[in-house]
């Protein structure tokens, strides 16, 4: 049976998909989501991995939402070497996007057709205080407005029909605050490359800024290290909406969708 996937005229109902929609989805689970979009259809002869793969792609080409510039924007990295990279990472009560560690730390905050610019000051003034390199991505609707609010030091990328383009570069961050880094590592984490009891105050008081820094930059790329490189491995067999669902539970996608 084939269906049409572009349906840009049901933006509303797969919006609502979106919310709905969890890779653990059972099959029944799947079969009432397409039903929300194909109503009268029956979807029994399908297997399971092809329900998600047929939502996948109604999601990729009819969806605006931060999820597919999350995927296209990871996607340019999978292939990079000695490269570390992660989603969601929180800074103070913010929360980056995407994270990418190789050398420098560089974060990129993502604002899709369907995002609005509300906390992106906040977001901004947290994400320099702990990385080295900041962007902003935004869909090609907010170009101009995001280069009349960008932070200096960020760099901006936009997205049109599959496609980043450059507007401008970051340059390197001058204002990260140690006592944030320290904040972002768990006790643990603290306790093992620092030692100081993972005492917040002793470390700052025993380490240099620059120190710090590299420290920081090491324990994060060894923390996500083993999530990156399984997503990477795995990437011919996850489904682009997948990805972060895979990045934060190492199962093996088979077990997933057959």
């Amino acid at each position: 049976m084939n269906f049409n996937t572009h349906l840009p005229s049901r933006a509303n109902a797969i919006n609502s998909l979106v919310k709905k929609y969890s890779t653990l989805d059972y099959f029944v689970q799947l079969k009432d989501h397409l039903n929300s979009i194909y109503p009268g259809n029956n979807f029994d002869s399908y297997s399971k991995y092809e329900l998600h793969k047929l939502l996948n792609e109604l999601v990729f080409k009819n969806y605006k939402g931060e999820e597919i510039l999350k995927y296209k924007l990871s996607k340019c990295f999978f292939e990079k070497r000695n490269m570390v990279a992660a989603f969601e990472i929180k800074v103070k009560k913010s929360r980056v996007d995407f994270l990418t560690i190789n050398g420098h730390t560089t974060s990129y905050e993502i604002k899709s057709e369907l995002d609005n610019f509300s906390k992106l000051s906040k977001q901004m003034a947290d994400y320099i205080l702990a990385f080295e390199y900041n962007y902003l991505v935004v869909d090609e609707l907010h170009v101009e407005k995001a280069k009349d609010v960008v932070e200096k030091s960020f760099g901006l990328w936009s997205y049109k029909g599959g496609k980043f383009r450059i507007h401008k570069k970051a340059t390197l961050n001058q204002q990260l605050n140690p006592q944030v880094q320290l904040s972002l590592l768990t006790k643990q984490e603290r306790l093992r490359y620092f030692s100081d009891q993972g005492n917040i105050d002793k470390i700052l008081s025993a380490n240099s800024k620059d120190f710090i820094n590299q420290e920081f930059k090491m324990i994060l790329k060894q923390r996500y290290k083993n999530r990156w490189q399984f997503l990477t491995a795995h990437q011919e067999v996850i489904l682009p909406i997948d990805t972060q669902f895979f990045f934060n539970n190492n199962i093996k996608p088979q077990l997933i969708y057959f």
